[in-house]
């Protein structure tokens, strides 16, 4: 090992000249999934006349401060008036990420605000529609219009809070922005009420969620 010595006559080496930076590997990532229902959405489908439908989430740890989330869920909505009848079932997927906004205080600490980005998946199907057209003039008229499968497709922002309220306990608030990547495939007879994403004739929605999430830590 090289040395030297300095104006003041101390020998020093060239090794100790030179910061060492080291990475940190204390993080681990998956080292905690939750899964997660959306109470918001039951309370309202037992309200709700036109629709019933259910979310759940499932999320972990990717980074310090981004996490990996899904959410899925399903349902199905009618449309019953006195000039059109038919109802409509579908399940969606939401796949994106989480980004907190601050650092934890103490190892296992996970109460934090955060925002968010989604793509969603859905597969519809609408059942046969009655209708009836009413005209003083020519006459009442009435059919069928045939069932149909079909997709949506939408991206949406989301911002909110979890907070742990006991031992692996959570519960946590988002609300959510969302838009159509295919509006087109919405403007013959849309349900009235699609799940994962809220009025099918509006190409742009907003909701709200309050899940309640059980944490599975797989450390110390």
């Amino acid at each position: 090992m090289c040395s030297f010595t300095n104006v003041f006559g101390y020998r020093l080496s060239a090794d100790s000249t030179q910061t060492t930076t080291r990475k940190d590997t204390s993080f681990k990532r998956f080292t905690y999934f939750r899964f997660g229902v959306d109470l918001s959405k039951i309370v309202r489908s037992q309200l709700a006349k036109d629709y019933k439908i259910y979310e759940f989430q499932i999320d972990a740890n990717f980074s310090k401060q981004t996490s990996l989330a899904f959410e899925f869920g399903g349902g199905n909505s009618q449309v019953d008036n006195a000039f059109l009848v038919y109802k409509s079932s579908s399940v969606f997927g939401r796949f994106g990420i989480d980004k907190t906004f601050f650092n934890t205080e103490f190892k296992g600490d996970m109460d934090n605000a955060f925002v968010g980005i989604r793509l969603a998946f859905s597969p519809i199907q609408r059942n046969n529609a009655t209708f009836v057209i009413k005209d003083q003039f020519w006459g009442d008229t009435s059919g069928v219009i045939n069932s149909t499968r079909f997709n949506a497709m939408w991206i949406e922002l989301n911002g909110g809070f979890r907070v742990e309220l006991y031992k692996n306990i959570f519960a946590g608030w988002n609300v959510r922005a969302k838009t159509f990547l295919n509006p087109k495939r919405f403007e013959l007879l849309p349900p009235s009420y699609l799940a994962g994403y809220g009025r099918g004739d509006k190409n742009t929605a907003f909701d709200f969620n309050f899940y309640i999430l059980l944490n599975n830590k797989f450390y110390s």
